[in-house]
């Protein structure tokens, strides 16, 4: 065998739609991060439920990492395509896992590459061992975990748990399938190996989840007790997180007949008392907006999850893109407060959605989660959520019908007060009030008058300013000053820091702005890190460069260069360090398309 020892594997298993690609892709995840490694994967597929080519790829490492590469150690093709379209991707020294009965590809087109070819009939040995060649794909984890010298029983534990509830006939089956892959490779491909090395200390306890199971856990914990959505990829993810937790966190779930009526009954379920939520992506958000303006004229608490897709219209469905950042700031008709806060990883997925909720109530108003398709689709290992540090805070909601704030007899739902936030009441508890759409006095009646809009105008303003310090802050990675300053946001944060870590490791200046809340912009503490910067250089999953353009907006600077990606896929750490390189060598374009 050669020596191919190593601390990590980058695995990705390729097949037409409907093979069973993502569920497989699972296992070898969970089953990793039940040996201790930490594991990041992702999956690519076409909007249909059969045919088209599927994709899973996993990056697994004995030591911590931010995001998943190009480079591909081992492939399972499970279809002569698979090899055509991915041959490329392979690292040298990399092996290729196929099966010669059932694709009889023609190995002199791999000549000249540097890869390492292992025929493993996978079909044939399911239908023997298993009795159907529905369980080829465990014949590949069993000859996986062969190859790269795992344990089969933490493989054969992890298909137990996926398939136990189609009863026992089906776990064995999967193992037995599993089990002949394994010998296979162990007897036929061991020239090819990959041996991953021990983790000392693992810990099995960590989550592996995605970022749609990661929001839907921080809303449980802040409270929500009404989901309502419309299924709309990436966001469809999180509806049936939320369907299969109703009944033990006692959550009102609902699959409503559009996203119109979603968020008018989370609208209707806040003014009631309860924390809601609705999600969906750019093109749901789009009939959202009217109900989004209502929130906000209404002064309604609510939460909405914006995950973004390629648009405009239905655009791509299953693909990623941070398209909707000047969108939702900017929705709906006239001018209200509203917060948008975008994490950048699984536990900012569940811290800020907790937030979400507290800022919502705190000040009034309807706050986005703003994230894509490529940070709630894929799975990161995560340690354990910390729930003591979780905290409710209700703002100025009133609990008790003794101690509700009247103006002589009057309740003021809409009282004018130093800080522009509202004593709230709910309904059923003595006071009178009146909720509608159109501009109103402080009791909630509709008013023209000039004094009364401007004053109600100005009260909805004051509220940004008074939670101005509860929300999330820019974060600085690396050092204080850099030669290099990167600057991004959302769900790039992943390749960007692994890209830093890199260029650092090369003995570069670097470090990365990742802003946190992208709206109210935190314009002071951009320009601060900007005018200690050598060059900087703005990374964004969008063709016009969105962040850069709210830079020049409210710092009255322009970042030095642009790096956009624009064709659905995410960055690679390989493009953005490259890109690095080539500003630093040669002062590169100021702004540059991949």
């Amino acid at each position: 065998m050669r020596d191919l020892t190593t601390d990590r594997i980058v695995w990705k298993v390729a097949g037409e739609a409907g093979a069973g690609i993502k569920t497989t892709g699972q296992i070898f995840s969970r089953m990793f991060a039940r040996g201790g490694y930490h594991v990041f994967d992702y999956v690519e597929y076409p909007s249909l439920i059969r045919g088209g080519h599927n994709v899973f790829t996993a990056r697994v490492d004995k030591n911590p990492f931010f995001s998943p590469v190009k480079e591909v150690d081992v492939l399972v093709a499970l279809n002569e395509e698979s090899i055509d379209l991915h041959a490329d991707d392979m690292r040298a020294g990399g092996t290729i896992l196929y099966d010669a009965e059932k694709t009889g590809y023609d190995l002199s087109k791999l000549a000249g590459k540097d890869v390492c070819t292992c025929d493993l009939p996978m079909a044939r040995l399911a239908k023997e061992t298993a009795g159907s060649t529905l369980m080829m794909n465990s014949v590949a984890l069993g000859a996986t975990v062969g190859m790269v010298g795992f344990d089969f029983a933490i493989l054969a534990e992890v298909l137990r748990d996926t398939y136990e509830r189609k009863g026992e006939k089906v776990v064995e089956r999967n193992v037995a399938a599993a089990r002949a892959g394994y010998d296979h490779v162990r007897a036929e491909c061991m020239a090819c190996g990959h041996e991953l090395t021990g983790v000392e200390g693992a810990q099995p306890e960590r989550l592996v989840i995605d970022g749609n199971e990661a929001v839907g856990m921080g809303m449980i914990a802040a409270g929500c007790t009404l989901y309502a959505a419309y299924p709309m990829t990436p966001a469809s993810g999180l509806l049936h997180f939320m369907a299969e937790n109703e009944a033990e966190f006692d959550v009102v779930v609902k699959h409503t007949e559009d996203e119109i009526a979603a968020i008018n009954m989370v609208i209707g379920a806040v003014f009631a008392g309860a924390r809601a939520m609705c999600a969906t992506s750019g093109g749901g958000f789009s009939l959202m907006v009217e109900g989004l303006g209502l929130a906000g004229v209404s002064e309604s608490p609510i939460v909405v999850g914006v995950f973004g897709r390629p648009g405009p219209a239905t655009g791509m469905p299953t693909w990623t893109e941070q398209g909707d950042l000047l969108f939702v700031i900017h929705a709906s008709q006239g001018e209200f407060p509203r917060i948008v806060l975008s994490p950048g990883d699984k536990l900012e997925c569940f811290e800020y959605a907790t937030l979400a909720f507290n800022l919502a109530e705190i000040a009034q108003l309807p706050v986005i989660l703003l994230s894509d398709m490529f940070l709630q689709e894929s799975h990161s290992t995560v340690e354990q959520f910390d729930l003591s540090q979780v905290r409710i805070d209700r703002g100025k909601l009133v609990r008790d019908p003794k101690k509700i704030p009247r103006d002589g007899d009057d309740y003021l739902r809409y009282k004018i007060t130093d800080d522009g936030i509202s004593p709230r009441v709910l309904p059923g508890m003595g006071a009178t009030m009146l909720v509608n759409s159109y501009e109103h006095d402080e009791y909630g009646w509709a008013t023209e008058g000039a004094e009364m809009r401007a004053a109600m105008m100005d009260k909805r303003a004051r509220k940004l300013e008074a939670v101005a310090e509860l929300l999330p802050k820019p974060k600085l990675h690396g050092p204080s000053k850099a030669d290099i300053t990167l600057i991004g946001w959302g769900s790039q944060t992943a390749p960007l820091l692994e890209a830093m870590c890199w260029l650092e490791a090369e003995g570069r200046s670097v470090n990365f702005l990742q802003l946190t809340t992208m709206h109210p912009f935190p314009a002071a503490r951009v320009l601060q890190v900007m005018q200690s910067a050598g060059t900087t250089v703005c990374v964004e999953n969008n063709m016009g460069g969105q962040l850069a353009e709210l830079i020049r907006e409210h710092c009255l600077v322009e970042v030095d260069y642009r790096l956009n990606k624009y064709d659905g896929r995410q960055f690679f750490p390989e493009e953005i360090a490259e890109y690095v390189r080539e500003v630093v060598r040669v002062g590169g374009r100021r702004a540059e398309a991949i």
